[in-house]
């Protein structure tokens, strides 16, 4: 046993979030802690470390347990470099190497006993390398460049990094400590893809136990072989990762409510019974069965600490079948300051984009310039016919600190009333006084699921969504994808939950270096794919196959596609433009057709009229030729 809590308790004024919770955590054990937002899972930590005590019930710990964590400050001094921080991990091991460095000074002194030193010396280089105090060095290197630090920053004193980078910095540190325990509370947060890679491939070689809160469901089903759910104030164990968690949980609900059910049945039947015997000639029999009926055990009604959250994404108007095009699109906050070049987008109606690549590489600046909040640098965007946008920023700054959760609704109509108002916050798990709360005083979820809320009200048919997941549990990230998954507009996610991105994308913008491609499939589609081509690369490198006429013919006959694919792409830029300039006359018919010198003219109306009438029948044929060229095969 590492640890064990025995019937804990803790409470926030009248708000329990322990409610006698037992679980044992043993040597070796690799687990993840989930549950909503709010059900108390750091609150376990805490407790668990000694910087909060139960209201009640017992933890055990193994004598000498050395657990690890992440500090909420930054323990170094100004001067210490970033590499010197992480360094300090083997402090015991550095203490070694200071007495043999103390040793080599003294040994250079002829007045010095130098039998006597040499003994001490070879102890200590004894323990050195039993300790891998030779490898210390080559580990810092590889877990700073795992975790997204480049050689470059090593020598930088740790506070002129910002937060986040310190984050990271205290997660490479905690990762080199020697413990028995690693308690990990969303050690995914402030990581890139590649980082949490390595973290995964880390804790895969890692000897330890580890308990891990986070709401990303891939990193857990890559490093957990055991979930605990924090559920009503309980701790409920099932073995295995998070999707076998996820059908274990259903399959215990689903049998929990035959046991209820079947329950309830009895004790109607029986109430039943007594009722029509207890005075009449059965008298005896409803008696005991009276009795009976008090002594058994009742089942409780199945509860799910799931959320009540239901979103509805409604895509509005019905678009053309272009939602948007970026060519040669330079985006950046200065013309100095590009950070990705030369972006070539084609996105059509109902299509699901993801953008995704390292921290830092521009993926929220080039989805602010496609929503419009930012001028591009250079190119051009053109948006489709009917387009309608909806933008999600992840810093949450359409929030209003000061407003009331129910202002945040209201204010976007006012022809709703109250009642509608917090109707509709309910889907969003705002319930009674929650309305009232100023937005300041919300949580990180609430503050999410309240920006959602915005969004989703006033609707659109081309959704731009910078990190919607950050803030949410993983019962909310779910009802987001079962919005998205019916969703009939186009979307463009900036997103590093694969889970999330595996589910309801069908295209990755991958952005890298100042450059934009695009791939086909979802994330682990394009793994898989580029992993299948790096092996068939090496097979073709280890067997080179001999030159044949075959292939010279396959040359040929590539030069041929090559040349009919650059004819169709002529071709398809050519109905673009047409398409736009066709959008853009309908649009300017119905300008007209608005102002009250027009619509009180009927002759020039019916021009006007007659005039849509001609472009939306070339819209369709230019539609048609579109979808037609689009689904050639060569």
């Amino acid at each position: 046993m590492l640890y064990r809590f025995e019937d804990v308790r803790k409470s926030y004024g009248p708000h329990d979030i322990l409610k006698a919770a037992t679980w044992q955590h043993n040597p070796g054990e690799r687990v993840g802690l989930v549950g909503r937002n709010g059900a108390g899972k750091t609150t376990l930590f805490r407790i668990l470390l000694g910087a909060e005590e139960p209201d009640g019930g017992v933890v055990y710990r193994a004598n000498g347990l050395k657990a690890g964590h992440l500090s909420q400050h930054l323990e170094a001094s100004r001067e210490a470099s970033l590499f010197d921080f992480v360094l300090s991990a083997f402090h015991e091991v550095l203490g070694i190497e200071r007495k043999m460095r103390d040793l080599e000074h003294r040994l250079a002194d002829p007045a010095e006993d130098h039998e006597a030193l040499l003994e001490k010396y070879a102890a200590l280089q004894h323990d050195y390398e039993h300790a891998d105090g030779y490898t210390i060095h080559s580990e810092v290197e590889r877990v700073l460049t795992g975790v997204g630090f480049g050689k470059e920053e090593w020598e930088r004193p740790i506070h002129q990094f910002s937060g986040g980078q310190q984050n990271r910095a205290m997660l490479a540190r905690l990762l080199l400590t020697k413990v028995d325990v690693l308690l990990l509370d969303e050690p995914t947060n402030h990581l890139d893809l590649k980082g949490i890679e390595f973290l995964e491939e880390f804790l895969a070689s890692f000897k330890g136990a580890y308990l891990v809160i986070s709401h990303d469901r891939t990193f857990l089903n890559r490093t957990v072989d055991k979930i605990v759910e924090l559920a009503h104030g309980q701790l409920l164990e099932y073995h295995g990762n998070y999707d076998r968690f996820i059908r274990q949980r259903a399959e215990r609900m689903e049998q929990m409510q035959v046991e209820f059910t079947r329950q309830q049945e009895m004790i109607e039947r029986t109430q039943d019974f007594i009722r029509r015997n207890i005075a009449g000639q059965k008298t005896k029999q409803a008696q005991s069965r009276r009795k009976m009926l008090e002594k058994v055990e009742r089942v409780d009604r199945p509860q799910t600490d799931e959320t009540f959250a239901k979103f509805r994404l409604d895509a509005g108007p019905r678009s053309g079948a272009i939602a948007l095009v970026a060519e040669k699109l330079d985006v950046g906050y200065e013309r100095k300051t590009t950070v990705v070049t030369n972006v070539d987008l084609n996105i059509r109606r109902g299509e699901r984009y993801a953008i995704m690549g390292p921290n830092g590489s521009g993926k929220s600046t080039l989805l602010k310039t496609l929503a419009g909040r930012l001028e591009p640098l250079g190119g051009e965007l053109r948006y489709g016919h009917g387009i309608q946008t909806g933008y999600y920023d992840q810093t949450l700054g359409d929030l209003r600190p000061d407003a009331r959760v129910l202002d945040e609704i209201w204010d976007i109509d006012h022809s709703q009333s109250e009642e509608d108002a917090r109707s509709f916050l309910a889907r969003f798990s705002f319930f009674d006084e929650d309305v009232n709360k100023k937005v300041s005083a919300l949580s990180g979820g609430e503050k999410g699921r309240l920006a959602l809320a915005k969004i989703m009200y006033v609707g659109g048919n081309l959704m731009l969504l910078d990190e919607p997941t950050n803030h949410l549990d993983v019962y909310t990230r779910e009802a987001l994808e079962e919005a998205l998954e019916s969703f009939t507009g186009a979307l463009i996610v900036v997103s590093h939950d694969r889970y999330f991105i595996d589910r309801v994308v069908e295209h990755v913008i991958l952005v890298e270096d100042g450059e934009a491609t695009v791939e086909l499939g979802n994330y682990s589609q394009i793994v898989e794919r580029m992993k299948a081509l790096e092996a068939g690369a090496a097979q073709r490198v280890a067997e080179p196959a001999p030159k044949t006429k075959d292939a010279a013919i396959s040359r040929d006959e590539q030069k041929r596609r090559e040349k009919e694919e650059r004819k169709r792409e002529e071709r398809l830029a050519e109905i673009q433009k047409e398409i736009a300039s066709a959008e853009k006359r309908i649009e300017a018919n119905d300008l007209e057709l608005c102002r009250e010198e027009v619509y009180s003219d009927g002759a020039r109306v019916r021009d006007l009229q007659g005039s849509n009438e001609e472009q939306r029948r070339a819209l369709e044929e230019l539609y048609r030729a579109w979808e037609s060229l689009e689904n050639v095969e060569l």
